[in-house]
């Protein structure tokens, strides 16, 4: 007798359900994000290079004119809410709804490359955030999506070690991605 096989049922959420049930306390404690409707689980340890560089582009952003956000929801309607490493935002966040979009969201990618290049570059870029770096770890790189348009970036530039990356706002200096980089992967 065959055993049949019945294929999995997927429950897509939107922003208001899932917001609800993280309000709720349902999530707490739960390394995930709502990405195009699923909860997708993204946060494994974070090795001590991922610590390392989100710190040092932490203390980098920190003189940008606007609010500078580590590791916070970045709400994109209809049915995700990504939460990017650092992401600078124009104003004071709200404590009704989670910010909209962002002058420059930041992943530091050292696991993530699939999903910070695909999924997340595709809802920041729906989201209208018009600079988007992947910090990549392995290959001491930062990769610069620009120019948003309809759910894609229409360019990018990659920086490696001897490059100064441009500055993302006022108030912040260019950066070498050398000094980003030391001791990374060492």
């Amino acid at each position: 007798m065959a055993t049949q096989t019945v294929p999995a049922t997927l429950h897509r959420f939107d922003t208001e359900t899932y917001n609800r049930i993280v309000a709720s306390g349902a999530l707490d404690g739960q390394p995930v994000e709502l990405i195009d409707g699923l909860l997708v689980e993204h946060m494994s340890p974070q090795s001590p290079e991922h610590a390392a560089l989100i710190a040092r582009l932490t203390r980098h952003l920190a003189g940008a004119r606007g609010w500078l956000c580590v590791q916070l929801p970045l709400e994109v309607p209809p049915d995700s809410e990504p939460e990017p490493d650092l992401a600078l935002v124009e104003q004071e966040p709200s404590p009704k709804q989670h910010v909209r979009s962002a002058l420059l969201a930041v992943e530091v990618s050292v696991s993530t490359h699939k999903l910070d290049r695909g999924a997340k570059a595709t809802l920041y870029a729906r989201a209208g955030v018009p600079i988007y770096w992947v910090v990549d770890a392995t290959s001491k790189a930062v990769e610069v999506y620009t120019r948003p348009d309809e759910g894609s970036y229409r360019r990018s530039v990659v920086y490696r070690p001897g490059a100064r990356l441009p500055s993302p706002a006022p108030g912040v200096d260019d950066l070498e991605i050398a000094t980003l980089f030391a001791g990374i992967g060492d």
